[in-house]
């Protein structure tokens, strides 16, 4: 209505020029008020399209997801961090589904990585309960010991998964170490040996028989398996493994009293 003030003439009164001023503000104040109701129609409509339509595309999102879809959803909040809501997702999967070993098995997952140890422990057991067979459930049990130090509940759960898979030299490996960590060094030992047995060229077993051999002050093993470390390094351009081994060897020779060259008599032709 401003905009029409300002651009009337300055007139007013009766007469030609009186009756063209009522003329003019009936012929364009009348269509403007019209326009703007029509347009204020036409977008109350457009917004009660637009809303009838996403009410019928949210439709069929709206439907409870599968369990499956539930647990690929959790996984991808675990992969973020988002782990109160990954447990949330999870537990609606076991509402639909209750004996989901899946779902108990990536609940024990995320609880885990969220150091929720007690709370990993029963999602792991829970997956157990109902498939004593599944290895990837027996394996995270495994894994929350081992980080709880419970060393002896570690190995035994690992154990289990071996008679599953005896050639599977990872497993074999977490045997190995946990035997090490619990100080029962014998066994250690024969589980590092498997693992050679394998896959003979598995520089890590090599190095950590070093250490095994040690304790045991087994030192012409020790020394042999220095020896096959040294030269895996150089085959391999591992100069990690070499640096590890000569800073073995020179412990070693310490704790002997060996000089270099009863060392040299008995790790090269002719032996003694």
């Amino acid at each position: 209505m401003d905009e029409i003030h300002e651009r009337l003439p300055n007139h007013s009164g009766s007469g030609r020029n009186g009756t063209n001023l009522k003329h003019f503000n009936e012929s364009r104040i009348v269509p403007f008020f019209s326009s703007r109701l029509l347009y204020r129609n036409f977008l109350a409509f457009s917004l009660l399209v637009l809303f009838i339509g996403c009410g019928e595309s949210e439709g069929p999102s709206s439907q409870p997801e599968s369990p499956q879809e539930l647990i690929i959803n959790a996984t991808e909040k675990q992969r973020i961090g988002a782990f109160n809501e990954a447990v949330e997702i999870l537990n609606q999967a076991l509402k639909l589904s209750p004996d989901s070993v899946e779902a108990y098995y990536r609940m024990g997952r995320v609880h885990d990585e969220a150091d929720n140890r007690d709370e990993a422990i029963a999602a792991f057991k829970k997956a157990l309960q109902i498939e004593p067979d599944n290895l990837k459930a027996r394996l995270g049990l495994g894994d929350v010991y081992s980080k709880m130090t419970r060393n002896d509940l570690a190995v035994a759960e690992f154990l289990k998964a071996e008679a599953q898979r005896p050639d599977d030299t990872e497993l074999l490996f977490k045997i190995a170490l946990e035997y090490w960590y619990d100080q029962k060094l014998n066994e250690s030992a024969k589980y590092y040996q498997k693992i050679l047995a394998i896959e003979p060229d598995h520089v890590q077993s090599h190095l950590n028989l070093i250490s095994v051999y040690e304790k045991l002050k087994n030192w012409d093993k020790a020394i042999e398996e220095i020896e096959i470390s040294k030269r895996l390094g150089r085959e391999t351009n591992n100069y990690q493994a070499i640096a590890i081994a000569e800073r073995k060897l020179a412990f070693i020779k310490g704790r002997m009293g060996m000089s270099e060259k009863d060392y040299k008599r008995k790790t090269q032709p002719p032996f003694d």
